[in-house]
């Protein structure tokens, strides 16, 4: 194990970091903390520390790659790691360097390394060497936000990851437009890209995939996904409910849900479960970045669980590959880009319901710790009156009750009727001046 340890260190400094497109997410290092950067499977977290390496040698807090100990835990190689055999791994990456080297500003990156039970200490123990800097990822309910800062004695601080934005896209795609100045063939350009996106998601991998293999890949994540996070994870007995269970979570996109319907509706087919299961289920797929949900707009937790929730999939393409959808769903897609690309700018979101007729508000937008300042409806065709017509009806109920919010309509074109209530595409939107122009 000595001999695999060195080698691979070693093995890093020779090969270098791989090449990487930049990502936009921003990386906070806390004096005294372990960095932790938590995130979806599949979603960019091990080139996101390659990014961090380049930055720290760029902005010479390390000198290079020799103050770099990289190791991922993964590797098949040190799957048979113990915890009490972790202190090998910084003994052995200190006789590597010069004479001095344990004096110098030193970076410990281990990714995935809570497949190693009883990591933590071992990484608390780095962390108390003032100039060495650890840096820990991971996709699973273990490096869930609350549980490792439990788990770390709330010495961590958490980098949570996301699947692509919108201008990540556009990057990953080689192309260098800036949505803040277009011309009109930039706009044509713009407008192309965000169809593709709307296509083929957010996950890194897909971006410049054909259409066709984009489907299969994310078939082949959602299975991966089903199996390490959930099957295996939990040791299930009955993997084949659990996977239509999740396969009927993501067809749920952007919709309602009540976990009484969803047992409803396994039982229909042939599956009894208890109520607890299907809870237990829910709130794992969102430890571990599998989707993200909405409650209804309130601050009472009697009236929140007596209604449902909005359910979003970590990725809309994913959720559209693996349904049995036959008809195009723009207007969920369009919703779910909306929700995700609030969430990464650090809003809160719910929904609300107005009106005798319980009309639904599709987002109530707010900063954390301050009043809602924001409701938006989102619809594929603002073209079309009688989608008009209920929109807007939605807005203004809203907004008499709370004349605080400022009420705006999403389309995917642009509109070619006026409407008292400020109508924008979603490309106005992920362009990411237009928050800033209404609030």
């Amino acid at each position: 194990m000595d001999n695999i340890i060195r080698e691979r260190i070693l093995d890093f400094h020779k090969s270098g970091i791989s090449e990487f497109i930049r990502r936009d997410t921003a990386v906070n290092h806390v004096k005294d903390m372990v960095t932790t950067i938590v995130g979806g499977r599949k979603t960019g977290k091990t080139y996101l520390t390659y990014q961090i390496i380049d930055d720290l040698i760029r902005g010479k807090r390390i000198k290079s790659l020799k103050q770099v100990c990289y190791l991922h835990f993964d590797d098949e190689s040190l799957a048979a790691l113990k915890a009490e055999e972790l202190s090998k791994i910084d003994k052995i990456f200190l006789s590597l360097l010069d004479e001095d080297g344990e004096k110098e500003n030193l970076l410990f990156v281990f990714d995935e390394i809570h497949n190693v039970p009883g990591w933590e200490n071992f990484v608390l123990r780095l962390k108390k060497k003032s100039n060495w800097l650890v840096v820990v990822t991971g996709s699973t309910a273990e490096l869930e936000e609350d549980k490792v800062a439990r788990q770390l004695r709330g010495k961590t601080f958490t980098n949570r990851v996301y699947p692509l934005s919108f201008r990540e896209f556009i990057r990953f795609n080689g192309s260098s437009l800036d949505l803040a100045r277009m011309s009109g063939a930039d706009k044509a350009e713009a407008v192309r890209l965000s169809e593709d996106y709307m296509k083929k998601g957010s996950y890194p991998a897909a971006a410049t995939l054909d259409p066709q293999l984009t489907r299969q890949l994310l078939q082949n994540y959602f299975n991966s996904i089903v199996v390490s996070d959930f099957i295996l994870n939990k040791n299930m007995q009955n993997p084949a409910v659990c996977k239509t269970y999740l396969r009927n979570l993501l067809q749920k996109n952007a919709c309602p849900y009540t976990h009484k319907k969803e047992l409803n509706n396994l039982k229909s087919v042939g599956f009894n479960l208890a109520p607890k299961t299907v809870s237990d289920w829910f709130r794992l797929s969102e430890d571990v970045y599998f989707t993200g949900n909405a409650a209804i707009n309130t601050s009472s937790l009697k009236r929140i669980s007596q209604n449902y929730r909005k359910i979003y999939s970590c990725d809309w393409a994913m959720a559209n590959a693996v349904s049995g959808w036959s008809e195009k769903r723009n207007s969920r897609t369009l919703e779910s880009i909306v929700f995700w690309h609030l969430i990464r700018e650090g809003f809160k979101v719910a929904y609300d319901i107005v009106g005798q007729e319980k009309y639904e508000v599709d987002f109530v937008v707010y900063k954390p710790g301050k009043k809602a300042s924001l409701a938006i409806q989102v619809c594929s065709d603002a073209g079309d009156e009688t989608t008009m017509d209920r929109e807007t009806r939605s807005l203004r109920l809203i907004c008499k009750h709370n004349p605080a919010l400022k009420p705006v309509i999403l389309t995917q074109f642009e509109p070619s009727r006026k409407s008292d209530i400020p109508v924008f595409t979603v490309l106005d939107l992920l362009g990411g001046e237009l928050l800033k122009e209404i609030l």
